[in-house]
């Protein structure tokens, strides 16, 4: 079997690496196109690395609209040298989407793993969906209903993250904090800062004594530097690491609440990208009043969310305090995000994951 993959975030990297290996263990397979070190060490032929084109914001893509017309060519050119079975599209909208709809025209087969969240921001963008992909495969629920109400085949496989971390941490309050600030450059250059205030706010007043940064490799290094420089404060080189220790922590709204909450940590959720960017998401997003994956998923708010301008200093450190302690507060929020993992299904996901794109690929190949 051969594919060629386009995963152009970290997220999406992490889940079709995992995909790619259950997917290797079913049938011998080779693969090859846009990814990074989790699609490399699975044995995909990375051949144009994330890092280069892993941006998030509408500002911030038009900026760089000829460095992603020029990977568009090149993927374009390794589709048709390759001749894959099935072109694996791994969220990346705006990117993967247009290069659904061309590889569908040239006849090839268009499974796309990781859905858009087109049900937030992009309904007029299901056509496009509908006529060029043959199967989607999502992580929640809720989104197959949003797919075949519009006509697209879409079965989910639930999430990955279920088996990555099977059971919640003992969490007890009055201990360490945990930041996790992102996966990519503009959310660490947003929100790490604001956070490390707010931390000498809690140390000054005595009510936080450690706290921990989740560092992306793929994030600059110059942009921990005055985390790393913080009295009182480690980096470590993941999420886990962060959060193993944590009562509480302060996260960047994507899929890093997901695994905050399936670690049992009470957390709030923070996010802040460029002025024309938000004014612009607030035009395009309909239907949608959350913002943090986990309230996204779970229906309701198991996290509180402080947006642009409300993210500062003092209200991270007044939103933390009372999930320090053995308050009402925190009590609920751990109850609440219990709810995240009912959501996100049962384990096994990247395998299910993984037998449908062989079963879409071996039925239109017998």
């Amino acid at each position: 079997m051969k594919l060629v993959i386009s995963a152009g975030d970290p997220s999406g990297d992490i889940r079709a690496g995992e995909l790619f290996r259950k997917l290797s263990a079913l049938v011998p397979v080779e693969a090859s196109g846009l990814g990074g070190s989790n699609l490399s060490s699975a044995g995909v032929n990375v051949i144009f690395n994330l890092e280069d084109y892993s941006v998030m914001g509408f500002a911030e893509v038009i900026s760089s609209l000829n460095r992603f017309r020029n990977l568009k060519n090149e993927m374009k050119s390794l589709i048709i040298s390759e001749n894959p079975d099935a072109v694996l599209l791994v969220d990346y909208p705006g990117f993967n989407i247009p290069l659904a709809q061309w590889a569908k025209k040239k006849g090839f087969k268009v499974i796309y793993y990781i859905s858009p969240q087109l049900w937030a921001w992009g309904r007029r963008r299901v056509r496009k969906v509908r006529k060029s992909v043959d199967l989607m495969i999502t992580l929640f629920e809720f989104e197959v209903e949003f797919y075949n109400r519009h006509g697209v085949r879409a079965v989910c496989a639930g999430h990955p993250l279920v088996d990555a971390i099977p059971v919640p941490a003992d969490s007890k309050p009055e201990g360490d904090l945990a930041f996790l600030p992102g996966s990519r450059e503009q959310e660490v250059a947003s929100l790490l800062d604001p956070m490390i205030d707010a931390y000498l706010i809690l140390r000054s007043r005595g009510i936080a004594r450690n706290a921990s940064v989740a560092v992306t490799e793929s994030v600059p290094s110059e942009l921990y530097d005055r985390a790393g420089n913080t009295e009182g404060v480690t980096l470590v080189n993941s999420i886990s690491a962060s959060l193993q220790n944590a009562s509480a922590a302060v996260v960047c709204s994507g899929t890093a609440t997901l695994e905050t909450a399936l670690w049992g940590i009470p957390f709030i959720i923070t996010y802040r990208t460029s002025r024309l960017t938000y004014l612009l998401a607030k035009l395009l997003v309909r239907g949608v009043d959350r913002i943090g994956m986990a309230n996204i998923v779970s229906g309701k708010d198991v996290a509180p969310e402080l947006i642009q301008n409300n993210v500062t200093p003092l209200k991270i450190a007044e939103r933390i305090i009372p999930l320090l302690s053995e308050s009402e507060i925190r009590l609920k929020s751990l109850s609440d995000i219990e709810s995240v993992r009912k959501a996100l299904g049962e384990h096994g996901a990247a395998e299910r994951a993984a037998r449908l794109l062989y079963n879409e690929i071996k039925h239109e190949n017998p």
